[in-house]
């Protein structure tokens, strides 16, 4: 029986050594996902530039910021975000908003992207808009499909250039708007918190048949701040 050569061996052992070596806080990407991200909101206040640098080596190429919080108000922390996320290294920041179905759409969403021209960080990022918690919208669900297609508009009108998407699950979507399909040209971001890096697990909903980013993992502590894990 032949027996492995020490140079068989040390090339094992150097590939031990070397995954051993690799970042433990995230996974590698795969099945579909190349590319991992983070988001977070107005809860986690004023994250540190170091929180940001770690976030970065730890792996992490893109983030959602939240804009907008559920009562119309503006998150004066993602400009700071934003600037500190780029200053680390984090190539692509994305902003949401979470619309307030009970204020006017059009002038909350003019207002958002406004405060985000004034401090000079719109430039060709995605602006997403958060559509989840039932019990914050309308009854009526012609309402509330009414409600976001001016929401939308007023971002598109506003921001020229800019591509606006949805982040929503089937559990939040179909309650809010009857499983509308009138926005299914819009790219999707949906929460699944099963811990994988693909998204064989989406199903479709609302007329999506693929998804575009999948927030796989809820508020997680890491670098001294509390992310959710997104990736595409």
């Amino acid at each position: 029986v032949s027996r492995p050569s020490m140079k068989a061996f040390f090339v094992l052992a150097l590939l031990v050594s070397t995954a051993a070596a690799l970042p433990l806080t995230v996974e590698q990407a795969s099945n579909g996902c190349s590319s991992l991200g983070l988001d977070l909101s107005v809860f986690q206040g004023d994250v540190s530039q170091s929180a940001y640098n770690c976030l970065h080596e730890s792996g992490f190429s893109f983030a959602i910021f939240q804009a907008q919080e559920s009562n119309g108000a503006f998150n004066s922390y993602c400009i700071d975000d934003f600037h500190r996320a780029k200053a680390a290294g984090i190539q692509y920041v994305d902003f949401y908003l979470f619309p307030d179905a009970s204020k006017d759409p059009t002038s909350q969403a003019q207002s958002t992207v406004q405060n985000l021209k004034n401090a000079g960080v719109l430039g060709g990022n995605m602006l997403w808009v958060d559509i989840e918690a039932p019990n914050l919208w309308s009854s009526s669900c012609s309402a509330n499909v009414n409600f976001i297609r001016a929401f939308i508009s007023a971002l598109e009108s506003s921001y020229s250039g800019g591509k606006v998407g949805i982040y929503t699950s089937a559990s939040q979507w179909n309650p809010i708007t009857c499983s509308s399909t009138a926005f299914a040209g819009y790219q999707l971001w949906y929460p699944h918190y099963d811990g994988s890096q693909s998204m064989s697990d989406f199903a479709s909903f609302g007329g999506w048949g693929h998804a575009n980013i999948k927030q796989y993992r809820g508020t997680t502590s890491i670098c001294g701040t509390s992310i959710d894990y997104d990736c595409y």
